[in-house]
């Protein structure tokens, strides 16, 4: 399905008006706890190997990607994903935000995150990874208009399944 530019532009301006911003402030900067967001990448991986579970990397642009803030609305603020994520996922907010004046990522991250992006060829924001909890790829997500949490769930538990049932790497 095409977007138009007038179609787009009435998106954004619409996710600007009405979608909370989603920012790294909400991520901690260091550690990781199955369930909630972090920007601590490492520290995220160690965890989903102790505690045998996936890896969802976010990479979004939170201050000014007209998508990310919409999925952040619609999928990552409600309680179908933060209770499905609160026992079955890490989650890694990798955020590359253009406002100066806000310091939603550490600078010591700002260059791991350009790296990361180049690491997983990154074509667009946002985009999401399922990684099995030794950190290989499972699969891929992105944004849509009609995201709901609950398919949204059903679709990262579908790939996160792919590394339960496929050997171990």
């Amino acid at each position: 399905m095409e977007i138009t530019k007038p179609a787009f532009a009435a998106l954004a301006a619409a996710t600007l008006l009405f979608a909370a911003p989603a920012t790294a402030d909400d991520a901690a900067q260091s550690g990781a706890e199955v369930g909630k967001w972090t920007q601590d990448y490492q520290a995220a991986l160690r965890l989903a190997a102790e505690k045998d579970v996936p890896v969802f990397l976010k990479f979004t642009g939170s201050d000014w990607c007209g998508w990310c803030k919409l999925m952040e609305k619609n999928v990552f603020r409600e309680p179908a994903f933060s209770d499905w994520a609160a026992t079955n996922a890490v989650l890694v907010s990798i955020d590359f935000p253009q406002a100066e004046n806000v310091p939603t990522v550490p600078e010591a991250f700002k260059a791991r995150n350009r790296h990361l992006a180049q690491v997983y060829g990154v074509q667009g924001f946002p985009t999401y990874f399922v990684l099995s909890p030794s950190g290989k790829t499972l699969g891929t997500l992105g944004a849509s208009r009609d995201a709901t949490a609950e398919a949204f769930v059903a679709a990262v538990s579908e790939i996160a399944a792919k590394g339960r049932t496929a050997p171990k790497d």
